[in-house]
């Protein structure tokens, strides 16, 4: 039975508006649901009710009515529990709520037992003059409204997943180094500042520094931080990168960017989805339902120093103490013989630092390997003397493949193809032709029926044929071509560096998969693009010797 304190109730009025339920959009709907509207209606309402005193408005703007977590509602809530509040209204049932349980739940129980009168005004719901027909409308319409936030939520879902496949971009937050577009909101744009930023991030990460010397650098340099970088040119949104007001560069900013995709033109989206309409906690997609859109837009960074990059944040890269880079060689030496990790030491003598590797198996208390080290006066000439070699091998087989090309095009291989696809085509050419001409043949009567279908369906099969011998012979010329291509980049790599004089982070990073060190100090270096040397060494007849590997 709900409180009469002398005829007069205690009321909240309460407001609710989002655009997730469709609720805010445009239209003559956005305008009869807003927030000032609902306020108005039930204010014309109140002149007719002397015995309902106002004593606050409760207004959630933003929140989905299919969850009742929303800050003004638990004011609400424990302001009735106080016995301050005894009457709540609403403009209709939907701005109370759409889930059709809950909503049920506190019109029917909840309010009932607390002794609160509520009231759905364009509804014509009165608890306190409620009768049979009343008793029947309210749950089929907390139903009917649970079924639109349902059929919202299916809609947006699906509109969200258009706009991914078409590469517009959909989050809430921009990465740094981007803004949305002026001309188009649904693309997003360079930001030359930031963008430089990123770069310079890239860069130092290549160079051998560990993400917090980059911070430090960075802050240092007073480079402003991703969150107070938008907050410098409007944007007061709180991103994913930042921790506070005011927040600066760390360790976990710095690793964000490296490892975001999106700087090489990659646009990844869809990767987390809610498990229905009701429960809006997110859990992560299986990573091949992500939508993937390569050269979605102006790249910052190169999609080859972003995969070097990656390679290099899964090495173990610990900088010395008091220093910037990492070593050279750090996550890339091993031991041959246990394959765990070589350790650096330094041991004074004699007023001298001398710095060895030595092997850690030992100390896993590995009983196949020895406590055998190595020092870094002979380990780093010897790597450094592997990869020049290595290098001139590589631009050995580089010339070699060149000249091979040049007749290979031209007599072989792709020439081949190219000249049996335009065979084909002209073979396809004609065919169509005769097909064509097969009916004014029958329309003229020199065909009949049947045998005006049945040279049809030859030729049919004829033109079928040719269509899969060209996109047979297109698919072989393009990967002789994409292979082409490839060895000119990986050859390119190599001649990169063909004047090193020093080993360092860059050369090692870019060409060194993993250094071994065996009993005895013998020196194995494996490199990277070793399937790719192997199979063209092979091809080219160099006889160099580059292999992939060296041993020194």
């Amino acid at each position: 039975m709900e409180k009469n304190n002398l005829n007069t109730y205690q009321a909240a009025i309460y407001l609710r508006l989002s655009r997730e339920d469709g609720d805010a959009g445009e239209g003559a709907k956005t305008v009869s649901n807003s927030i000032s509207n609902q306020k108005a209606l039930i204010m014309d309402f109140l002149k007719s009710h002397a015995e309902i005193e106002i004593h606050s408005v409760y207004a959630d703007d933003g929140y989905s009515g299919v969850s009742f977590e929303r800050p003004n509602f638990q004011r609400m809530l424990e302001d009735i529990r106080k016995g301050i509040v005894n009457c709540v209204i609403v403009k209709d049932l939907s701005r109370f709520g759409r889930n059709y349980i809950e909503a049920g739940r506190y019109i029917e129980k909840i309010f009932p037992m607390l002794g609160v009168r509520f009231i759905a005004v364009t509804d014509c719901y009165d608890s306190l003059k409620k009768d049979n027909g009343s008793e029947m409308v309210v749950p089929f319409k907390n139903l009917i409204n649970d079924a639109y936030s349902r059929d919202i939520s299916i809609k947006i879902r699906s509109n969200l997943e258009i706009k991914r496949r078409k590469g517009d971009y959909t989050g809430a937050f921009l990465a740094y180094g981007y803004l949305k577009s002026e001309e188009d909101k649904n693309r997003i744009v360079v930001d030359g500042y930031a963008a430089e930023v990123v770069k310079d991030i890239f860069r130092m990460k290549l160079s051998g520094m560990g993400q917090q010397a980059i911070a430090d650098r960075l802050n240092r340099q007073g480079i402003l931080s991703p969150l107070a970088y938008k907050g410098s040119i409007g944007i007061r949104l709180k991103t994913s990168f930042g921790t506070g007001e005011g927040a600066g560069w760390n360790y976990v900013s710095v690793t964000r960017i490296l490892k975001n995709e999106i700087y090489t033109g990659v646009l990844v989206q869809g990767r987390h989805t809610t498990p229905n309409y009701k429960v809006k906690s997110r859990v992560e997609k299986p990573e091949a339902e992500w939508v993937r859109i390569k050269d979605n837009h102006e790249a910052i960074i190169s999609p080859k120093e972003f995969a070097l990059v990656q390679g290099l944040l899964k090495m173990d890269t610990r900088r010395p103490p008091a220093g910037e880079k990492v070593y050279p060689l750090a996550g890339v030496l091993f031991c041959g013989d246990c394959m765990e990790s070589m350790v650096r030491k330094t041991v004074p003598s004699g007023g001298k630092q001398y710095v060895y590797y030595v092997c850690s198996g030992n100390k896993k208390q590995n009983e196949n390997c020895s406590t055998h080290s190595i020092s870094e006066k002979e380990l780093v000439p010897a790597v450094l003397e592997a990869v020049r070699f290595q290098i001139n091998s590589v631009l050995g087989i580089g010339e070699a493949m060149a000249i091979l090309d040049d007749v290979q095009w031209k007599d072989t291989g792709a020439a081949k193809y190219e000249e049996r696809i335009k065979r084909e085509k002209e073979k396809k050419d004609r065919t169509e032709k005769r097909k064509m001409g097969l009916y004014e043949d029958f329309r003229d009567g020199l065909l009949t029926r049947q045998e005006y279908l049945q040279m049809k369906q030859e030729y049919d099969c004829q033109i079928r044929a040719s269509e899969d011998a060209l996109r047979s012979c297109g698919h072989e010329l393009q990967l002789l071509k994409e292979d082409r291509g490839s060895r000119q980049e990986w050859i390119a790599e190599f001649k990169k560096y063909e004047n090193i004089t020093v080993l360092d982070r860059n050369a090692v990073a870019a060409l060194v998969r993993q250094v071994r060190v065996y009993e005895g100090k013998r020196i194995e270096v494996i490199f990277n693009f070793q399937e790719e040397m192997d199979r063209y060494n092979i091809l080219a007849g160099s006889g160099n010797g580059c292999t992939g590997r060296k041993v020194v």
